[in-house]
């Protein structure tokens, strides 16, 4: 329970945050995942990535993104989406999970947390041989898609030295109430969201929250970022359902900021509305 929205807002955040740095866990799977493969596929590369090592992971939610770049003569070169998943899906043997349902990834189940998602990967190069982005599949539409890693990660870091620790709170809290809607949008979409938000003050926690849900509203059917429409995995109806989603949060959400806002100490309402955001894990007040 809270008296203040401040308070409460501290106390979600330590429920739904994975403290502490797993970087050094993320390269041991990784490692065994390689190992694992062994010889069965031409490997040129590998590194994890996702929400773990950008340090905007949940507690309890957070699986681990590892890409493994293979050759592309030998293993992606005039094949679909699902036959390079499929091939990775047997070269990676019994534990092997199912594909995920986004389609771009075969996940492997461990006994101890975290679960890994593969990822397989080619690498594409610029005129000059420097390495200009990766293609990952997307096997619900058979295509490749265009993804850099390294530029996204750089860009999380800069902004949260530039914007605050909050910055990075905030986006937790994003995620946490993005994964308990019908229509979950994908985390780099809502962090390219977040990314985009240049004039916003993330120390006043509602404020961003707001912000988010406001910037987001307008970002479901088109949102150009890194040479790319970041949204081309959202059919129609489910954008307009994400829409309607984030338009509700959007209004519960500066409704809950309006309670504290300008002198006004309302933290009762206010702390009562984000809890009908955020469900339970947000405190009551009292």
């Amino acid at each position: 329970m809270a008296l203040t929205v401040a308070y409460a807002f501290d106390r979600f955040y330590s429920t739904i945050n994975l403290p502490g740095d797993h970087r050094a866990l993320a390269n041991t799977r990784k490692d065994w995942i390689i190992r694992r493969i062994g010889g069965s596929l031409d490997i040129l590369n590998s590194f994890t990535m996702g929400s773990i090592p950008r340090f905007t992971a949940l507690e309890g939610h957070a699986d681990l993104d590892v890409m493994i770049v293979l050759h592309f003569g030998k293993h992606i070169k005039d094949k679909k989406p699902s036959t390079v998943l499929a091939d990775l899906k047997v070269a990676l043997g019994s534990g092997a999970g199912s594909i995920r349902r986004n389609g771009q990834a075969v996940t492997m189940r461990f006994v101890s947390w975290p679960d890994v998602d593969v990822v397989p990967a080619s690498r594409i190069r610029s005129d000059d041989g420097s390495i200009s982005h990766y293609e990952i599949p997307d096997m619900n539409r058979e295509e490749w898609i265009k993804t850099k890693p390294y530029t996204h990660q750089s860009q999380m870091s800069a902004a949260a030295s530039a914007r605050g620790a909050n910055f990075k709170r905030v986006i937790k809290m994003i995620k946490d109430w993005n994964r308990r809607q019908s229509v979950s949008i994908q985390s780099y979409h809502l962090e390219v969201i977040a990314l985009q938000m240049n004039s916003v003050d993330w120390d006043d926690t509602g404020w961003a929250i707001y912000q988010w849900f406001t910037r987001a509203e307008t970002s479901l059917q088109y949102l150009w970022h890194e040479e790319k429409d970041v949204t081309e995995y959202l059919s129609f109806d489910r954008s307009m359902k994400a829409k309607s989603q984030i338009s509700e949060a959007k209004n519960k959400a500066l409704t809950a900021w309006s309670h504290t806002y300008n002198g006004k100490n309302n933290h009762r309402e206010a702390i009562n509305n984000w809890r009908s955001i955020f469900g339970s894990s947000f405190p009551s007040y009292g």
